[in-house]
């Protein structure tokens, strides 16, 4: 038995697809001119077992992968079931997402291998392989495998005889609602995905919702550059997700609570336990963290009888179809929203459709960094040259590693020269912000110590984000002082919201701190705020704000 592998995301199968494989189905291989390494196969076989192998099984809901792998294994069993009249076997496995690994054909057959049970063992001498994605055919092709190269009919430049899959999933999203009428569409789908696509209508309004989001990238988080391995060991610290929740607790009103950004739900499962009779809803932008946070679910990480539900996407697409919820809480989220979208539109986007899906009187609980009031201020910074190395700040390195360890070798002045360089330089290069947004700073030196002179908002974003040298590349696209707190105030309530304040209880209401956590852990013996005074001297200034708590009630 000669075996046809057919590996790929079968996001949609095509019509091209559908008459390539019934000229290939039962045509001797010697027949097959254009089959490479040929030699390897007996001339006077047949290909009659069909094996499709949906990749990157783990990964829906992104651009990248916008049909979840239960739609995409239905419609592909449905596909391949039109050859079985022939006498042709099919068989579906899906296989997890690798990454990019030049391993891919030896894990996708291993996989095989053992969903099958050890019974289905593919190798260059009982195989041929079907794909047009250059990349992926010379792996198998280095391998020994024939192939067969459907659309793909040339390689420099790369050109294709017919759409790809991913054109027509690009051309559903473009048509919209009215993707079932769009002739290009109904040209080229396969008749089993489009009665897929029909029974299961859910399938393109999320790929037309994936692929007009505002906020997502390709693989359907935030940034590309966020190493989501150190983000988890991170954000879901126990302890910090204790310090955090007893932060917002006070504000929490039970019943539908929703999570913006909820990452791998450790918050959820914080909240669960204090309130058990509500029902929580995680939402994220990264697909990353749904998979854990689902995860968490099958190890009953949120309890036996509480309804959680998870789902990938911007924050900013509504949920529920009107109010439902009585709190949303939104836990180091404002910054990423105005960082990565266009700003305070962008903000202002946010704050309607959360205020749209909050019952009245429906609170929304913000826990984020925040600005200082007086940001504009000129302030002196020390940083200490003396805990690590001051040269080669500029080195070009090569992974993210590599850079985390440059970074901690650097001395905290050495790190804040590398920050003014890095902070917000690839979003003035996409043109997602001006030249004003560079750091500008300029050194005295009093007393034989340096100082970098420079605004106090610009001191305070380095002051906070010079310890994250995990996810420095994605850190530096974030802006953490865009905003003080007496701006996100007015921001809240010209949204229609009532800030709730506690002026006897300041930490149960809306307030700026700064956190003891951070003077103890990131600034003490590494940094120094001063002001010059009237005589020439410097004066020790107060800490900057580092976080806030902000509570609306919607009005």
């Amino acid at each position: 038995m000669v075996h046809l592998l057919f590996p790929g995301r079968h996001l949609v199968n095509t019509r091209f697809q559908e008459d390539y494989l019934r000229q290939v189905l039962g045509v001797p291989l010697g027949g097959l001119k254009f089959l490479h390494r040929a030699q390897n196969l007996p001339e006077d076989g047949t290909l009659d077992d069909i094996v499709f192998a949906i990749t990157s099984r783990n990964m829906d809901n992104s651009r990248f992968n916008p049909v979840s792998f239960v739609y995409r294994a239905i419609a592909v069993d449905r596909f391949g079931s039109q050859f079985n009249s022939r006498g042709i076997n099919h068989r579906v496995y899906g296989i997890p997402d690798h990454g990019v690994t030049d391993k891919f054909p030896e894990l996708t057959l291993k996989e095989i291998l053992e969903q099958s049970e050890g019974e289905l063992k593919l190798t260059p001498e009982n195989t041929v392989v079907v794909c047009s994605t250059p990349s992926v055919t010379e792996l198998y092709k280095r391998r020994g495998f024939s192939i067969l190269p459907a659309e793909l009919v040339s390689l420099n430049p790369e050109r294709y005889s017919a759409l790809r899959p991913i054109d027509v999933v690009r051309r559903i999203a473009e048509a919209g609602e009215n993707w079932a009428a769009d002739p290009v569409v109904m040209e080229n789908l396969s008749s089993a995905t489009l009665s897929t696509f029909l029974t299961h209508s859910e399938v393109p309004k999320k790929i037309i919702r994936l692929f007009t989001d505002p906020l997502l990238t390709e693989e359907g988080s935030l940034t590309e550059t966020r190493d989501y391995g150190a983000y988890v060991v991170g954000m879901g610290n126990k302890e910090i997700i204790e310090l955090k929740y007893n932060d917002i607790r006070h504000a929490i009103k039970p019943g539908k609570i929703v999570d913006h950004g909820c990452a791998d739900g450790a918050l959820i499962a914080r909240m669960a336990r204090d309130f058990p009779d509500s029902d929580f809803y995680g939402i994220d932008a990264s697909a990353t963290m749904i998979e854990l946070a689902r995860q968490g679910q099958t190890l009953k990480r949120f309890g036996n009888d509480t309804f959680v539900f998870f789902r990938h996407g911007n924050i900013i697409s509504p949920l529920f179809k009107g109010p439902a919820a009585d709190t949303i809480t939104s836990l180091s989220l404002l910054h990423e929203v105005w960082s990565y979208g266009a700003q305070q539109r962008s903000i202002d986007d946010y704050l309607a459709s959360v205020r749209s899906q909050l019952v009245p009187g429906g609170r929304l609980v913000v826990r984020d960094v925040v600005g200082p009031e007086d940001k504009e201020q000129e302030v002196y910074l020390w940083c200490n040259p003396n805990d690590g190395l001051n040269s080669n700040i500029e080195a070009r390195l090569d992974t993210p590693s590599q850079l985390k360890s440059h970074l901690d070798g650097l001395s905290t002045s050495a790190r804040f020269r590398k920050f003014a360089i890095d902070f917000l330089a690839g979003m003035r290069a996409k043109g997602k912000r001006g030249p004003e947004t560079a750091i500008r700073y300029r050194t005295e030196r009093i007393g034989g110590v340096d100082y970098f002179v420079l605004r106090l908002k610009d001191a305070a974003e380095f002051m906070t984000t010079k310890d994250y040298t995990d996810n420095w590349q994605s850190e530096m696209n974030e802006e953490f002082t865009a905003k003080s707190f007496a701006e996100w105030k007015e921001t809240l309530a010209k949204a229609g919201y009532r800030v709730i304040e506690n002026p006897n209880e300041p930490e149960k209401g809306s307030r700026a701190y700064t956190n003891p956590w951070m003077i103890e852990k990131r600034f003490k013996d590494k940094v120094a705020l001063y002001a010059k005074v009237q005589d020439g001297t410097l004066k020790p200034r107060a800490w900057p704000v580092t976080n806030m708590v902000l509570v609306g009630e919607k009005i």
